[in-house]
């Protein structure tokens, strides 16, 4: 048999954990890769930060006529609004130089080159921060 003050415990224990992990500060931060195919042979690739599945920082690279150049490029929102880990991708804004750096698809990496390569595969990476 339980005794009355281990179930009041309990139920305070149980919504002690609810409350704490649904607080203000928790959101889930999503990185989304992406590249398709554009006009016959060209390619665009978009990478995307999101929290809470809104856009918060976002890059955009595109070879407009599929001759590996890249024609194009936009982002980021903000330099250093990438999630930790995810840093690098203002190094890779910074590093292309439209007319010059080239975006390729080998097997399933995305690979963008102006001197040293940036590779990376598509998909969506997602990790959860508590705040």
């Amino acid at each position: 048999m339980i005794k009355k003050p281990t179930v009041v415990a309990l139920l305070l224990a149980i919504f002690l954990i609810i409350v704490t992990s649904c607080s203000k500060g928790t959101y889930t931060q999503t990185i989304k890769i992406t590249i398709d195919p554009v006009n016959v042979n060209g390619l665009i690739s978009k990478i995307g930060y999101y929290r809470d599945r809104e856009l918060v920082n976002s890059l955009t690279f595109i070879d407009g006529d599929g001759d590996s150049i890249i024609d194009g490029k936009t982002g980021p929102t903000a330099e250093g609004n990438w999630p930790k880990g995810w840093e690098w991708f203002d190094d890779l804004y910074s590093d292309v130089i439209v007319g010059y750096s080239t975006i390729t698809m080998i097997d399933e990496k995305i690979v963008i080159q102006n001197g040293s390569a940036h590779e990376f595969l598509p998909g969506e990476y997602e990790c959860e921060y508590i705040g």
